[in-house]
């Protein structure tokens, strides 16, 4: 049987991932990864929340800022780091695609556009397919979601 998220992200396939919500569109990745899931933030959609201070594009810069203004800011790896919530950016061609929230285990979750929330053991699992590859890793203290 064809697994149309594994079609998109072909490294899903065999990685061990496990689906630990069902499909929702009442939030999105970036939302689930700042612990809201009662709102979209989509610079796409005027319905959504997005900065009123950044533009609505895809840009990667502008993912990252949006995510510096909830207190996160570059960091070197993707180690866990007790004390800190870890995201990564993914991007393809200069665009963001997604982000991926790390789990007090070292472990990661993702939102799947209006699909699936999983837990996925490495960032590589969703690399190489509709998501590109992961653009950079930001840290907080701790928001204790």
């Amino acid at each position: 049987m064809f697994n149309e998220m594994e079609g998109l992200l072909p490294n899903l396939a065999g990685s061990g991932y496990e689906v630990t919500a069902e499909p929702t569109g009442e939030f999105n990745c970036i939302a689930w990864d700042l612990g809201i899931t009662a709102q979209r933030w989509d610079c796409d959609s005027p319905a959504s929340y997005w900065s009123p201070s950044l533009p609505r594009n895809q840009e990667v810069w502008t993912i990252m800022r949006l995510i510096a203004d909830e207190g996160f800011r570059l960091c070197e790896n993707d180690l866990l780091e007790p004390g800190l919530d870890k995201i990564a950016i993914y991007a393809f061609a200069g665009h963001f695609t997604h982000v991926a929230r790390q789990l007090e285990n070292g472990f990661w979750t993702s939102k799947i556009g209006n699909r699936e929330t999983i837990t996925h053991l490495r960032l590589a699992d969703l690399s190489g397919g509709a998501y590109g590859s992961v653009h950079c890793i930001m840290r907080r203290p701790s928001a204790d979601f």
